[in-house]
């Protein structure tokens, strides 16, 4: 991300934070536990794939660029791959859904949201992302058409249809699809945050060297004051 980006991505946390709260308390559902580990290339690999292929036919990343996805050493992409990521998409533009608004709004009532901070701004982060694609299910009640229900979801009744095929599937294929579904919510975790593992780096050496530290101004201290009566 440059600088311009930084910043429009740490106000629009602020903003998430604020929307969608509230709207995650308001359902009560128990979340599922994402497997998910943002330092594995492999998995943030498949990820890639997964928002590629599936997600990006709705939603975007515009606060990712494909530029900025040969930045990050956790995805290991080659120019040659994120131009095959691209297409005839600008090196220097987000990943942004070839679905127009208007069009958005006409299937779906409304467009769908940007996801490059999904996961920060949702409370429940992978999890929420995990346990939602994992959610969709037949209204119990037959009241919300199939394909629009989700367990997860505030309400129970989602615009975004099931976009990994859980309704009817083959028992043998669930196991693929929770993957998928851990892949892209690891993926979503990462691009929300895509510093956060240099950042947990750096700081174990923070703390190690402030723990040295410590002990040598104790010992100074014990030191300076070895000699004096109290």
């Amino acid at each position: 991300m440059n600088k311009t980006n930084t910043w429009m991505a740490m106000i629009a946390v602020a903003v998430m934070g604020f929307s969608t709260s509230a709207m995650a308390n308001s359902g009560g559902a128990h979340l599922e536990k994402a497997q998910i580990d943002v330092t594995s290339q492999e998995q943030l690999r498949r990820g890639l794939t997964v928002f590629t292929d599936v997600c990006m036919g709705c939603h975007s990343a515009k606060y990712i660029t494909y530029s900025g996805l040969m930045l990050y050493p956790e995805l290991g992409l080659s120019r040659e791959a994120v131009d095959e990521l691209r297409g005839e998409k600008s090196l220097m533009s987000g990943m942004i859904s070839d679905l127009t608004p208007a069009d958005a709004i006409e299937s779906y009532g409304k467009a769908p949201p940007d996801l490059s901070l999904i996961v920060p701004g949702r409370r429940g982060g992978a999890d929420y992302v995990y346990s939602l694609l994992t959610g969709f299910e037949h209204d119990p009640h037959n009241k919300i058409p199939d394909g629009n229900y989700n367990r997860v979801y505030p309400g129970h009744r989602i615009a975004m249809p099931d976009p990994l095929s859980w309704l009817d599937h083959d028992p043998s294929e669930t196991e693929e699809l929770e993957q998928q579904a851990n892949d892209v919510a690891a993926f979503l975790a990462f691009i929300g945050d895509p510093h956060q593992n240099e950042r947990r780096a750096i700081g174990c050496w923070v703390v190690a060297f402030l723990i040295l530290l410590t002990l040598v101004l104790w010992r100074l201290k014990v030191e300076v004051w070895k000699d004096v009566k109290h």
